[in-house]
C-alpha cells in the first residue's frame, strides 16, 4: 500500500536555541529555519546506518563561489557550506556568535568584534582580524556586494590586533548584523585571494566553514568534503554532491528515483506530483521571497500616480496567485513579506475594474495606451505576464512583451518601463533597496522625500521605533503604487524520508552539517 505523503507546513514559531548556535558552530540564522527532520525514527530497528554522501538537486549552477561577487541565491545555497560569517541571527533578528565570540557597539557608527581563537581556513591559514578587515574592504568595492555595504567605511575599518576588528560605518545602520550575517559578508582568506586572483578564487574558494570544495564539474555537479579542521562540531555526513539540474521536472525525477536526497527551490507546479511520490516529504513555509510588478517612475506615462493606481485596480491578484502558485504563496498584503520587520499589512482585495477605468480616463488615457513589458524567460514569469496582460486589456492597456535573461534583465536597470521581479531579503533595508536612489535606484524614482525616509529608518537602532518608521514607508509606497506587489512565496523543499536533521531555511540556504541520510 502506498504511503501517504505529508506536506509539512513549517511553523515560524520554531527556532534553534541560542545555546546550540553558540556551541555547535555558526549554524544558520534561527529566524530563517525550523527543525522538521526525522530524528530518532531509525532507532526502533537498532543502530542506524547512514550514507557517507548527501546528494542535493540544485536548480542552477553557481556563477561563482566568491561570496562578495555573488548576485544569485544559487551561489549562496552552496557557499553557505564553505564559509562562516561574523554573526548569525536569532528568531528576532538579534546577533548570535559565529566567528565573532563577542562584540560591542562603541557608538552609532563603531562596532568592535572579538574573534574566536584558532579558527583555520581550508588552506591551513589561521583566521585573523586582518582577514575580516580585508573582507569588509572588498565587500565595499566589489560590484556584487558594494550596494549592500554602502554604509560601511572601509578606510576606517581596522584590525586592532589579531583577534579584534573594529568596523566603522559612514552613517548609522541598524541592518549591520543582517548584512554581516548574509553570504556577501562571509569571511574570506586574504592570502588565498591575493595569491590565486579573484576569478580563480571564485572557483577554488577558501573559507572556514564545515565543508570545503573538492571538485567542480562545470555544468554537472559540485563535490564538497568535510573540513577536518572545522572549529565547530564536525559535519555528520562527510560528503556533499550538488547536482546541477536546471529542468524542474528532472529534479523531481531525481527525487522519485532516489538519486537525490534533497531538492532545493521546488516550483509550485511540482508540488502536487511530489505529494504523490513514495518516500518524499514536501517541506514548505513562509520565506522572504516576493514577486512584484515594477514601474519606471521617470517614464512620462507611468509618472502619473492615477495611471499606476488604475493598473493596480485592474489586477485580480487573488486569481493570479491561485492560478500560478496555488497553496504555495499568499496574495501580497504589504510592500514587503510579512516575515520582515516593519511590514505593515493592508487589504489586498483591491480588484475593481470600474475604478481602474475611471482613473485611467482621469489620467488622459481613456482611449487606451501601450506599455513595454520586459520579463525573464522563466515559466513562472511567463504565466504571470500573460495573466496581467489579459487583465490590463480590460481597461484598454496593451502590452508589448519582450524577454531578457537574468543578466540582461538586471543590466537594463532603471531603463525598464514595466517589469516583474522576484526578490528576497530578510531585513527591511535590503528589501526596500530597489526604491533607494543611493543604491542604484532600480525604479528610476529620484525621490528625495523617500530617500530621506529610507535613510532615517535604516539608522534607527531601537527595534520598535525602526518598525514604526518602516510602517510609514509602507504607507507611502502602498498609496503611490511605485510597484504592485503580487505574491509572497513560500520556500519549498522536497526531502527524502530517509533524511534526518533537516532544518527548514527561508532562503534556500540549508546548512548541511547536521543532516544525515539513512542507508
Amino acid at each position: 500500500m502506498k504511503k501517504r505523503n505529508i506536506v509539512r507546513i513549517v511553523s515560524m514559531a520554531l527556532a534553534v536555541s541560542m545555546i546550540a548556535a553558540m556551541t555547535a558552530g555558526c549554524g544558520q540564522s534561527s529566524d530563517s529555519k525550523a527543525g522538521t527532520g526525522n530524528e530518532g525514527e531509525a532507532a526502533a530497528g537498532g543502530e542506524a546506518s547512514y550514507k557517507d554522501t548527501i546528494t542535493i538537486a540544485h536548480w542552477e549552477e553557481p556563477t561563482t563561489l566568491d561570496p562578495q561577487a555573488q548576485g544569485k541565491m544559487s551561489c549562496g545555497a552552496v557557499s553557505t557550506q564553505i564559509y562562516d560569517t561574523l554573526v548569525t541571527l536569532d528568531e528576532n533578528g538579534q546577533p548570535l556568535p559565529c566567528l565573532a565570540e563577542s562584540w560591542e557597539q562603541i557608538d552609532d557608527t563603531t562596532f568592535r568584534f572579538y574573534l574566536r581563537e584558532g579558527v583555520k581556513f581550508h588552506n591551513g591559514d589561521t583566521l585573523t582580524a586582518e582577514d575580516v578587515r580585508y573582507t569588509i574592504e572588498r565587500a565595499c568595492t566589489n560590484p556584487g556586494s558594494s550596494s549592500t555595504f554602502i554604509t560601511f567605511d572601509p578606510e576606517n575599518t581596522k584590525a586592532i590586533d589579531d583577534l579584534t576588528v573594529e568596523i566603522k560605518l559612514k552613517s548609522p545602520d541598524a541592518s549591520i548584523y543582517d548584512t554581516l550575517n548574509g553570504q556577501r559578508g562571509a569571511i574570506v582568506c586574504k592570502r588565498a585571494i591575493e595569491e590565486m586572483g579573484e576569478d580563480a578564487f571564485g572557483h577554488a574558494p577558501v573559507g572556514t566553514g564545515p565543508y570545503k570544495l573538492e571538485e567542480w564539474v562545470t555544468g554537472t555537479e559540485l563535490h564538497l568534503t568535510a573540513n577536518e579542521d572545522y572549529w565547530g562540531e564536525a559535519p555528520k555526513t562527510p560528503n556533499l554532491v550538488y547536482k546541477i539540474i536546471t529542468e524542474s521536472a528532472n529534479r523531481v525525477i531525481e527525487m522519485e528515483t532516489g538519486n537525490a536526497d534533497i531538492c532545493l527551490n521546488v516550483l509550485a507546479s511540482e508540488v502536487p506530483r511530489l505529494q504523490e511520490a513514495e518516500g518524499i516529504s514536501v517541506e514548505m513555509g513562509p520565506g522572504y521571497q516576493y514577486t512584484t510588478i515594477t514601474f519606471n517612475m521617470q517614464d512620462p506615462v507611468l509618472s502619473d500616480v492615477r495611471l499606476r493606481q488604475a493598473l493596480a485596480y485592474a489586477i485580480d491578484r487573488e486569481a493570479i496567485v491561485d492560478a500560478v502558485y496555488g497553496d504555495t504563496a499568499t496574495v501580497a498584503d504589504s510592500i514587503m513579506p510579512t516575515t520582515i520587520l516593519g511590514a505593515k499589512t493592508y487589504d489586498p482585495n483591491m480588484y475593481d475594474v470600474e475604478a481602474a477605468k475611471q482613473l485611467i480616463a482621469e489620467a488622459g488615457y481613456g482611449d487606451g495606451l501601450t506599455l513595454n513589458f520586459v520579463v525573464q524567460p522563466l515559466e513562472e514569469m511567463q504565466r504571470l505576464t500573460e495573466a496581467v496582460q489579459n487583465m490590463w486589456k480590460q481597461i484598454g492597456v496593451e502590452t508589448n512583451v519582450s524577454t531578457a535573461e537574468v543578466a540582461a534583465y538586471l543590466a537594463q536597470g532603471n531603463t525598464l518601463q514595466v517589469g516583474i521581479r522576484n526578490g528576497s531579503a530578510s531585513d527591511p533595508a535590503s528589501t526596500l533597496i530597489i526604491y533607494d536612489s543611493a543604491f542604484g535606484d532600480r525604479l528610476n524614482s529620484n525621490n528625495a522625500e523617500l530617500d530621506k525616509m529610507l535613510a532615517d529608518a535604516k539608522g534607527i537602532y531601537d527595534t520598535e521605533k525602526r518598525a514604526e518608521a518602516y510602517y510609514d514607508i509602507c504607507d507611502y509606497l502602498w498609496e503611490q503604487k511605485w510597484t504592485i506587489p503580487l505574491a509572497f512565496k513560500n520556500t519549498i523543499y522536497a526531502v527524502s524520508d530517509k533524511v534526518e536533521g533537516f532544518e527548514f531555511d527561508r532562503m534556500n540556504y540549508l546548512k548541511m552539517e547536521d543532516i544525515q541520510v539513512l542507508e
